[in-house]
């Protein structure tokens, strides 16, 4: 889509409501428009995945207390006896026996004969994903006693399951030993093999992070599963890569155009759950991958998403003041002078028990928030709309509904949202440490967030003996969905008009909750669309890894946002942002996510807007600035998508258009707020 496209569909997005947004300068001719958009037949060769297929039979690529290995699974003629091997990471093939399955609980359990000894695991199937426990390698062959001895983690994905059909396909590539590169393959019905594909390095082990290259479009010449050639054309040079695809790995040669011989790359496969690029997809397939989807993160972040046993909601302070501001930022743009305070606090806090999965006492959690109730009448229709406020590191509730802070949550409630401003924060030290694990993850913020007001470490869901099963960014949209629970429960809400929004850290959990809680109805996700490949190497803090996986092998940023599709999403982003990315202007790995995340929406803005604002890692609303002269309105990039086939000149297109409309009238205009 060209600059004046761009523009045009947010001009109507808006029309009803707003001005006519002003004109970008033209862009280019568009490239040809795809054969198939949402709602029309998919091709062929796109993976629908066999629900028959769903139990343990199939080929896994597994990770058994961080070592990696393959076990093929086999079921016998009644469908209920199986048979297996495993297979480690130097190519030794072990048998794989005693394999037990419960499909009511879907439920496997194995024990793997090692070189070494016999290994115990039993884990939770969904979707083709698995996660679950394993016992140390042990010389006797017989099942360990007690369950504290599966003090391991197993998790993993069924191919077998997962890829009916030859794309989407994503490949974590190394080139010549040096350089880091995300290879993406999707169908295409406008080539002639048949696939295209798209094609980013995003570190160099010379340069790490600083290393990073915009993403090109790549034709690819041949893909049969097997066996795949791809041209990379850059204005300068030309790259031809051939290689063969085993199991989950690749590996082959690339000439460069630039210098002379033959040089080898490597790579295994990447985001197997991903939504892919084609525009081949119907809305049926698409709601079919989010519920398949939703299931595989709920497992392999949250457990499973266990229903709590009880809640419990005790108000530790009611009828409070807003705080008053006496400096306000320099950086707020909502306008509040023209918005009083009209609104109250309560200060909350949230416990909830959950089942116990390995049979001892229910497991307590703890979560604290504030309330902002308008004081005000509600809107047409007698209901406030709602607002979940998640803070970001260093942050807390108290800081989001503080003037002079972190003034999201306070700008929400000035402008008569119910606002429930939530704690979320960082585990104790000892929580942050898998088994396998030398050192924690990260070892800073003992403290957690901002101790002073309430949100200190938050403990990791556990049992009893053992580490977590959570990843820590499940524990906080667990507690996220607790705290709608709630407000959700109140007499004077409207529950179809739910808004999550957060920056930095926060903005990150607010795709997550936007993304696996159906209930939002639009997100708003500020400071967070960043290559999950870049931010592994730009030094970023790492509490947004998993410990009991690689999140980088399953998901990518836009897949989490078009799980989101098609409820309203708003990216909130700056021209560049040092914090993920060493790119100048404009951070082009946000407009490389929000390429792919259109895709789920059908290929326009329409529900999707990239608000590239003026400043770098903060907040903005585009409305009048209290204190300083500042740019007003959402703008967006004048370029979302190659002028012509191969051109990568959108990623480097500083360019911003400004439209008519702050964020809240954005906010007004999807949501229908009169």
């Amino acid at each position: 889509m060209n600059a004046s496209t761009s523009i045009r569909v947010l001009g109507i997005m808006f029309c009803a409501a707003l001005a006519v947004f002003a004109q970008a300068p033209q862009a280019g001719a568009p490239p040809a428009a795809p054969s198939q958009a949402i709602g029309d037949q998919a091709p062929a060769n796109f993976a629908r995945p066999n629900p028959d297929a769903s139990g343990p039979a199939g080929t896994w690529y597994l990770d058994l207390n961080n070592a990696r290995v393959t076990a093929v699974i086999a079921a016998g003629a009644d469908g209920h006896f199986f048979t297996g091997t495993l297979t480690d990471g130097a190519g030794a093939a072990t048998p794989l026996d005693d394999i037990g399955w419960d499909p009511r609980a879907r439920r496997i359990e194995f024990r793997a004969h090692q070189a070494s000894g016999w290994q115990w695991c039993f884990a939770t199937i969904a979707e083709g994903v698995l996660a679950g426990r394993c016992s140390g390698v042990a010389a006797s062959p017989d099942k360990p006693a007690h369950p504290e001895d599966f003090k391991f983690h197993a998790t993993g994905w069924n191919s077998t399951y997962l890829d009916h059909g030859l794309a989407p396909r994503t490949y974590d590539l190394l080139l010549d030993n040096d350089a880091h590169a995300t290879l993406r393959i999707d169908v295409s019905e406008d080539a002639p093999s048949g696939f295209t594909g798209r094609f980013k390095i995003y570190s160099t082990e010379h340069d790490g992070a600083a290393g990073e290259q915009v993403e090109y479009d790549v034709a690819v010449t041949h893909w049969d599963g097997a066996n795949l050639s791809f041209v990379r054309a850059e204005p300068m040079e030309t790259q031809t890569f051939t290689g063969t695809a085993t199991g989950a790995t690749i590996s082959g040669t690339y000439t460069d155009t630039s210098r002379p011989g033959t040089f080898a790359f490597t790579g295994t496969r990447a985001q197997v759950l991903g939504y892919g690029f084609s525009m081949g997809k119907t809305d049926a397939d698409r709601a079919a991958w989010q519920a398949r989807f939703r299931k595989q993160l709920y497992l392999l972040m949250m457990s499973g998403n266990p229903a709590p046993l009880s809640s419990k909601v005790t108000v530790l302070a009611s009828d409070l003041p807003p705080i008053v501001s006496t400096h306000m930022s320099a950086d707020r743009d909502d306008n509040p002078a023209q918005w009083p305070q009209n609104y109250k606090m309560s200060e909350l806090q949230f416990d909830s028990t959950l089942p116990n999965p390995y049979g001892g006492a229910p497991i307590a959690r703890r979560a604290h928030a504030y309330l902002a109730v308008p004081t005000t009448p509600p809107p047409a229709g007698g209901k406030y709309p709602v607002v979940i406020a998640v803070n970001g590191h260093q942050g807390s509730a108290w800081q989001m509904m503080n003037p002079d802070r972190v003034w999201y949550g306070d700008a929400f409630a000035r402008r008569g949202f119910v606002v429930l401003a939530l704690d979320i924060s960082h585990r104790p030290l000892g929580d942050r440490q898998a088994p396998y694990m030398t050192k924690p993850l990260y070892a800073d913020r003992l403290d957690g967030d901002d101790p002073e007001h309430g949100n200190g470490p938050h403990p990791a869901i556990k049992a009893a003996g053992f580490d977590s099963d959570w990843e820590e960014d499940g524990e906080r949209v667990w507690d996220a969905m607790r705290a709608l629970d709630y407000v959700l429960s109140l007499p004077t809400v409207d529950k179809t008009r739910v808004i999550v929004v957060g920056h930095s850290m926060g903005g990150e959990e607010a795709a997550l909750i936007g993304a696996l809680d159906p209930r939002i109805s639009m997100s708003i996700p500020a400071s967070f669309s960043p290559d999950l490949g870049v931010l592994y190497f730009h030094g970023n803090h790492p509490c947004w890894r998993w410990m009991n996986a690689d999140i980088r092998e399953y998901v990518d940023v836009s897949d989490l946002f078009a799980l989101i599709a098609p409820r309203p999403l708003i990216v909130e982003t700056g021209q560049a942002d040092p914090t993920y990315s060493k790119f100048p202007e404009p951070f082009a790995s946000d407009l490389e996510v929000l390429r792919r995340t259109r895709v789920a929406y059908g290929g326009e803005t329409g529900n999707v807007i990239h608000y590239m604002h003026y400043d770098q890692h903060r907040f903005h609303v585009g409305d009048v600035n209290p204190t300083q002269l500042t740019e007003w309105g959402i703008r967006i990039p004048a370029s979302i998508a190659p002028s012509a086939p191969g051109s990568i000149d959108w990623q480097v297109d500083p360019r911003r258009v400004e439209t008519r409309a702050t964020l809240f009238d954005a906010i007004d205009h999807y949501l229908d707020i009169k």
